[in-house]
């Protein structure tokens, strides 16, 4: 997923999830929402600009939730585990998710895809 379909999924969670959103305005402030800072086209350069949508919206989307962190905390080009959030990128996919032990190289999605693709050719080298 690239960051502009990020930002449009997280302008999306707050029209549908945010109980301070009310028409494009923040009930909490009476101004424009402010979610996405429009100042900003990627994740990184502090586009999110509300702590309540972090903290009490976003958790409502794991999926993207993920992907938040991921890009708040990472560069895209590393692939190497963060041991603050256990983050890695999928070999297979090049989506983050979150590992579960230190061996793991795919999301669960691609792990049972591998593993299928594995034992086929397990059986193929033994039985030609």
């Amino acid at each position: 997923m690239t960051e502009k379909q990020i930002l449009k999924s997280i302008k999306a969670l707050a029209a549908g999830e945010c109980a301070n959103y009310r028409g494009g305005f923040c009930a909490e402030t009476d101004q424009r929402c402010h979610v996405i800072n429009p100042n900003y086209d990627s994740v990184h350069d502090g586009a999110i600009d509300c702590d309540y949508f972090l903290e009490c919206v976003l958790p409502a989307d794991w999926n993207l939730k993920d992907l938040v962190a991921y890009a708040l905390w990472y560069d895209e080009a590393e692939d190497e585990v963060n041991p603050s959030t256990g983050m890695k990128l999928c070999e297979e996919c090049q989506q983050p998710f979150t590992i579960m032990s230190n061996h793991q190289k795919y999301c669960p999605r691609c792990s049972k895809i591998i593993k299928r693709r594995q034992g086929t050719a397990r059986q193929w080298k033994y039985s030609h």
